[in-house]
């Protein structure tokens, strides 16, 4: 049905989710990495527009299963409790095989919500929130524009484990630049041990020029790392995050290395012995491994050992070489990330 409206974005783990939009873009909309929602005005929607939706959906599936539904656009928690509650009774009415029911949620919108609020959503099937909360430095969420700071962040996560929900983190990697790529690590780490989620999904930094931070870049108060300097800043925050019971993921095509993903409690060290072979590559090979990755000929290490992958990459190299001799390969991984995104 054409008349169904669907927001632009949802996380990579929801592409067989069932999608609702409640809200037209992000009410912060002021992060200085984002240019998603910027050309788009913030509204709600309608309670009736959202429930007429949602019944339309159901006819257009009639006889399908979702396991999960997804809320769009970027934070369906700024709405009041009540309004969600009709919401979710609509979904829980007109799909009563849902498992899930998820969104994006800011940390300080978690937070304006009582104790009580969040085990009532939970109760009602709002069960699993994706929040972004990039980093958990105060001065690298102070560089973003983020909005909040370091201690409503592990606030909010905990009440959001409290109140009984699946809780996924999305982390930055490189948000800090080189200036602050410890200091990331560090204390993203530090903070996720407090939290403990159930979901660590990691994602490589990739920064659009027309952005704030793309000014950063260009006035050089923010130093594009390489790729291996990101890997880095990886093998540091991972060593950091302690044994617990959650799943640490890169799961977005933005990321060199897919493979390192597993549980926190059990496949820490196999992740770990992953990042170290990247490092252990000779400098020609981490190259190669990056620009086919980037380019997509790579999705795994052990792509660099079949023969026609290979060559494909090195004649990928090759023709950029030949076109930029002295080209910076940081620049042009961060631009092909941000493509990515």
């Amino acid at each position: 049905m054409k008349d169904i409206e669907i927001g632009p974005i949802r996380p990579p783990s929801e592409s067989e989710s069932l999608l609702i939009r409640v809200t037209r873009g992000c009410h912060w909309n002021k992060c200085y990495f984002c240019g998603l929602y910027k050309s788009m005005k913030f509204s709600m929607r309608p309670i009736e527009e959202t429930i007429a939706d949602i019944e339309k959906q159901a006819t257009l599936y009639q006889g399908k299963k979702f396991k999960s539904c997804f809320l769009q656009d970027g934070d369906a928690l700024v709405l009041k409790t009540d309004y969600l509650l009709r919401i979710l009774e609509a979904l829980n009415k007109c799909f009563p095989d849902l498992e899930y029911i998820t969104s994006y949620a800011r940390a300080d919108s978690i937070t304006r919500k009582s104790p009580a609020e969040l085990k009532e959503l939970r109760q009602a099937g709002l069960n699993h929130l994706y929040c972004g909360m990039e980093t958990c430095s105060d001065r690298i969420l102070q560089l973003i524009n983020k909005g909040f700071n370091a201690d409503t962040v592990v606030k909010s996560g905990c009440m959001a484990k409290e109140a009984g929900m699946i809780l996924s983190e999305f982390i930055l990697l490189g948000i800090g630049g080189k200036e602050f790529s410890e200091e990331n690590a560090v204390q993203t780490a530090k903070a996720l041990n407090i939290i403990q989620p159930d979901f660590i999904r990691v994602h490589a930094t990739g920064i659009k020029p027309e952005s704030k931070l793309g000014e950063f870049v260009r006035d050089g108060s923010f130093t594009l790392q390489s790729e291996e300097e990101i890997v880095i800043e990886q093998k540091l925050f991972l060593q950091r995050l302690q044994e617990m019971d959650s799943y640490y993921v890169n799961e977005h095509i933005i990321n060199l290395l897919l493979e390192v993903r597993g549980n926190l409690q059990t496949e820490k060290q196999e992740m770990l012995s992953a990042i170290d072979r990247f490092l252990s590559l000779s400098p020609d090979e981490k190259l190669l491994f990056t620009i086919g990755r980037r380019l997509n000929i790579f999705f795994l290490l052990d792509d660099l050992k079949k023969p026609e992958l290979h060559k494909k990459a090195e004649e990928s190299l090759r023709k950029i070489l030949s076109k930029s001799p002295d080209v910076d390969f940081a620049a042009l991984c961060n631009y092909i990330r941000q493509s990515q995104i």
